[in-house]
């Protein structure tokens, strides 16, 4: 087949042949100065003409271009891929593509292609343009907001986002799947301690090593700070997830950052399937999630399954928060009980302890033990805290007037959590407390539990001497049941002791037990401390505290906490433990 006259001139003017015709010869000049790159060809595929962006992509110059196919320079694949672009074209399409193409020199380009034919005159088909542009920064761009908005850029890890894509297209497709979230078990206080390199380090490693021991899962996504999720489409196979899980438990056990450090790593992990109640990939996600608290609260370490009961379990929790949020706001339905603590031998009163309770306009009372956890595990406890610890010391100086004359002042124990503790304003909200309300700081005593003052033992101890400072007593709580050590507990700046109920209630049970509570009293005495016990439930409890030279005591056989109106009949002397029973 002859090439038509009149595109063997246009090719003629196009590649520099006179003309005769300065429009053409500018059109040529504007050509071969654009970064488009511009070719003519004919039907059987061979070059006509190129511009000079065209050319350098080929490595080759017109002379040599002419008469020859994009295969001959570039290679017979592109050759073919671009085979139905050019039919179309030649068929009187205009047909536009994206792709990669490897120049000449090697460079990998991403190209707008875009395949339009050659008509003349009378509109018939004589061969076809092709116009390619460069997009390979515009490309790289997307890349990187593709990665930025699916990836995680400490792991290279999927990311929620992506995640949920995934689960969304099981769903699509009908295809079941199983969402298993491996939250790493205090992360956050490795973190601290050993820094966000170190930390990070650990992660891309258990990220490295999950990867290479995770063939049962389709992606592996990093979903939050300190949490991995892993995704397995099919049917459930229980007993082989579990064993997949008990892998993935000792990858995490053997992770080790880059430059050889080891820390010991658990990792709490909750498993939920998907199932035909789940709307959404998040409600998934979210039932994943729930189990993982689950095996959390158990300890950590642990792996838990979803069930329906969990879901019920949080929405509860969800809404006895949001109450008891509204109840502080509101100053209603919140009240503080006081139970008295009673001067061993001589039987009178010495001061009450603090206890909030809750009285829900739709549930009645509310147990401490339901309302507290839920407090704590929301941060609600340290306003909380506050709340008692302003309601309690107006009590106290109220009281302080109503004592019988010439009595020693009472004091008010209140008892703080770890939270009320790591907060960075808590002296100062001491302070405004105290100033506030007018009370003596010496009537206040703060009760603290061992484990909250030993898990940060030398930060407690700098608080204690500020809170020291103000004039409060201190007190340890439960003691015996935590994890104190001796070599601390001579540092703390404190005044009393509080012995466990666990073990007053267990001194008439052996000579042991009763050796255990002598030697605290004993231990009390050396440092200076005084000792309270409670769970003091009979007269036997009080005879034997009483003859080991217990200082302060509490329990049922005394009173149980009060109410403000029942306890202030007690600071007026209406002590019902000295009457004769």
């Amino acid at each position: 087949m002859s090439i038509d006259p009149r595109i063997s001139a246009l090719a003629d003017v196009l590649s520099g042949a006179a003309s005769g015709a300065p429009g053409l010869d500018a059109l040529r000049q504007i050509l071969d100065a654009m970064t488009v790159k511009v070719a003519l060809l004919d039907p059987q595929r061979r070059h006509i003409y190129a511009n000079r962006a065209y050319l350098e992509m080929m490595g080759t110059t017109l002379d040599k271009a002419v008469g020859t196919t994009i295969g001959e320079h570039l290679g017979p694949e592109l050759l073919r891929s671009t085979t139905a672009m050019a039919e179309r074209a030649l068929s009187g399409e205009t047909v536009q593509t994206e792709g990669w193409i490897t120049q000449a020199d090697g460079q990998q380009r991403y190209l707008m292609r875009m395949h339009a034919p050659h008509r003349t005159a009378d509109g018939a088909v004589t061969g076809y343009f092709v116009i390619l542009q460069d997009m390979t920064e515009r490309r790289q761009v997307q890349d990187d907001l593709f990665r930025l908005a699916y990836y995680d850029p400490v792991t290279g890890l999927a990311n929620r986002l992506m995640l949920l894509k995934h689960m969304a297209d099981y769903r699509n497709m009908g295809e079941p799947f199983t969402l298993v979230i491996l939250d790493i078990d205090r992360f956050a206080e490795i973190r601290s301690s050993m820094g966000q390199g170190f930390a990070n380090e650990l992660l891309d490693d258990l990220a490295q090593r999950m990867g290479a021991q995770a063939a049962a899962f389709d992606l592996i996504a990093r979903v939050s700070d300190h949490a991995f999720a892993l995704l397995a489409g099919g049917a459930c196979d229980r007993p082989a997830l579990e064993a997949a899980v008990d892998a993935l438990a000792g990858v995490v056990r053997s992770a080790r950052s880059s430059s050889g450090g080891t820390v010991f790593l658990s990792a709490s992990i909750g498993v939920a399937v998907a199932m035909p109640s789940h709307e959404r990939p998040d409600d998934v996600l979210r039932d994943a999630e729930i189990a993982t608290a689950r095996a959390r609260e158990q300890g950590g370490g642990r792996q838990a399954w979803f069930d329906p009961a969990m879901h019920s379990q949080v929405v509860e929790q969800v809404r006895m928060e949001h109450d008891l949020r509204g109840a502080l706001a509101g100053d209603r339905d919140l009240w503080v009980a006081y139970q008295p603590i009673v001067e061993m031998v001589t039987g009178g009163l010495a001061g009450f302890e603090a206890l909030m309770r809750w009285t829900h306009p739709e549930r009645g009372n509310i147990p401490p033990g339901i309302f507290i956890p839920i407090a704590e595990s929301t941060g609600l406890v340290v306003s909380l805290g506050t709340w008692v610890l302003r309601r309690a010391c107006l009590q106290i100086a109220e009281w302080q007037e109503q004592r019988e004359p010439g009595s020693a002042p009472l004091f008010m124990s209140v008892n703080l959590s770890s939270h009320q503790l790591s907060d960075p304003n808590f002296v100062q909200v001491v302070r405004d407390v105290l100033r506030e309300t007018g009370v003596e700081p010496s009537w206040i005593k703060l009760e603290l539990t061992e484990s909250a003052v030993m898990d940060k033992a030398e930060q407690s101890i700098r608080l204690l001497r500020e809170l020291r400072a103000l004039g409060i007593k201190l007190s340890i709580d439960d003691f015996g049941t935590g994890y104190s050590s001796l070599s601390y507990l001579h540092k703390l700046p404190i005044d009393s002791l509080k012995v466990d109920r666990s073990f007053v209630s267990a001194m008439h049970q052996s000579e042991e037990n009763r050796a255990i509570v002598r030697i605290i009293m004993d231990l009390a005495r050396l440092l200076g401390f005084d000792v309270i016990a409670e769970g003091i439930e009979t007269s036997a409890d009080a005879n034997l505290l009483r003859a080991l030279a217990c200082d302060y005591g509490q329990g049922y056989h005394f009173a149980r906490p009060l109410s403000p109106d029942d306890a202030a009949r007690l600071v007026g002397g209406d002590l019902p433990w000295q009457m004769p029973r």
